[in-house]
């Protein structure tokens, strides 16, 4: 499962889910839907201008997600 964050010229950021190497429109149950069969998250791609702290905050919120589907899935063990 990956996503897509761009930001505009006018700081507006958009977010996108890569299907099929194709970007769709993003919506937080089609991610569900693909995490639970994926099991995992690629690293985002980030285009545009963002931050340092942007960056930083994107990676870590990929980092938390696949670190709570590793321990949901040992939790099902």
């Amino acid at each position: 499962m990956k996503i897509v964050f761009k930001k505009d010229e006018d700081s507006q950021i958009t977010v996108f889910h890569v299907v099929n190497g194709e970007e769709k429109e993003f919506l937080y149950v089609d991610m569900i839907k693909a995490l639970i069969d994926s099991k995992k998250m690629e690293e985002p791609d980030i285009e545009g201008s963002f931050t340092e702290a942007e960056i930083k905050s994107i990676n870590s919120m990929v980092e938390c997600i696949n670190k709570s589907i590793i321990a949901t899935e040992e939790a099902d063990k």
